[in-house]
């Protein structure tokens, strides 16, 4: 099943951080879509709850530098 989260990342600042989030979690197990959204610092996650789950895309977030708030 997909399932999409929006998850709020307060230290999203800039465009860097923007690619850094999309590009580290592009590719990951499960991670279907990612879209970081700089101004509302939220990123929008869709991803295959048989490949992964809301609780490892929050970890990866934080282990990039990135945790959930």
């Amino acid at each position: 099943m997909t399932t999409t989260a929006v998850l709020h990342a307060p230290d999203i600042s800039c465009g860097h951080c923007k690619a850094h989030i999309e590009g580290d979690l592009t590719g990951e197990p499960g991670i279907e879509k990612v879209e970081v959204d700089v101004e509302t610092k939220d990123v929008h996650v869709t991803f295959d709850e048989q490949g992964t789950d809301l609780d490892a895309v929050q970890a990866k977030l934080a282990e990039i530098g990135y945790p959930v708030g």
